[in-house]
């Protein structure tokens, strides 16, 4: 089944947008993070992440998320208790899901 290329050319250039929304995310994450642990390195951020493909970086942004919550006391909001355990067993899986997907330029 062939695609027109019109919708081709389409689908790429929201590809495209999408990995751009993405990359700012990872940015603006790295900026939280800096901002919540002073002055110590980020291991945040859209340069360690250029070559990776867009569903790479929706589980990154994803995962980084939820690495803020993680970041919180468990006194601090009631549930974050629960959510740990969940968190837990999600990040895992987003790591393994990870180690499937083309993060680096010598993925592709």
């Amino acid at each position: 089944m062939s695609v027109p290329d019109e919708v081709r050319r389409d689908a790429e250039r929201t590809g495209e947008l999408v990995r751009k929304k993405l990359m700012e995310i990872m940015d603006l994450q790295a900026d939280i993070d800096t901002l919540l642990r002073g002055d110590q390195p980020t291991p945040f951020g859209s340069s360690n992440w250029q070559y990776a493909s867009l569903e790479a970086l929706q589980r990154i942004v994803a995962m980084t998320a939820i690495q803020f919550i993680l970041f919180e006391p468990v006194g601090w909001v009631r549930g974050n208790d629960e959510f740990q355990v969940a968190a837990d067993k999600l990040i895992e899986i987003i790591i393994a899901q990870l180690k499937t997907l083309k993060t680096k330029k010598s993925d592709w």
